[in-house]
């Protein structure tokens, strides 16, 4: 007898909440100020899968985009792909920061941004970001 496996994008295990502004409270954000710019200033590299020695003083992280991903996302999730795509398509070589991305997305605070790559990677949409 053989079972049959079966794949599923798990969106109600992501606390997709927090991909928005309205997940975190003034006084969790009063309370995270410095941990909030730090993360406003991760890198993300996008080098179509050359060698990436790092940035030196900064925290980068070389990210691969899957560029067919089948399942489906949150909105919040569709418009973070729809901005990661074509940075890894494009150019060689591109970089941007969390804080440029959550700009790009409409969001004014940055851990919402952080939260949407950390529910891509964990989906297996995105690669490289250590959490």
């Amino acid at each position: 007898m053989t079972a049959d496996i079966q794949i599923e994008n798990c969106q109600e295990n992501l606390c997709l909440d927090l991909e928005h502004d309205g997940g975190y409270s003034a006084t969790f954000l009063n309370e995270h100020k410095d941990v909030a710019e730090e993360i406003s200033r991760v890198v993300l590299v996008f080098n179509s899968g050359q060698d990436f020695q790092g940035i030196e003083g900064m925290e980068a992280y070389c990210v691969s985009v899957d560029e067919a991903y089948p399942w489906n996302l949150s909105p919040g999730q569709r418009k973070t792909y729809e901005l990661l795509l074509p940075l890894q398509q494009g150019s060689l070589y591109a970089m941007t920061t969390v804080r440029k991305l959550a700009d790009a997305m409409g969001l004014d605070i940055p851990w919402a941004a952080y939260k949407r790559l950390e529910n891509l990677q964990s989906l297996g949409v995105i690669r490289g970001i250590t959490f």
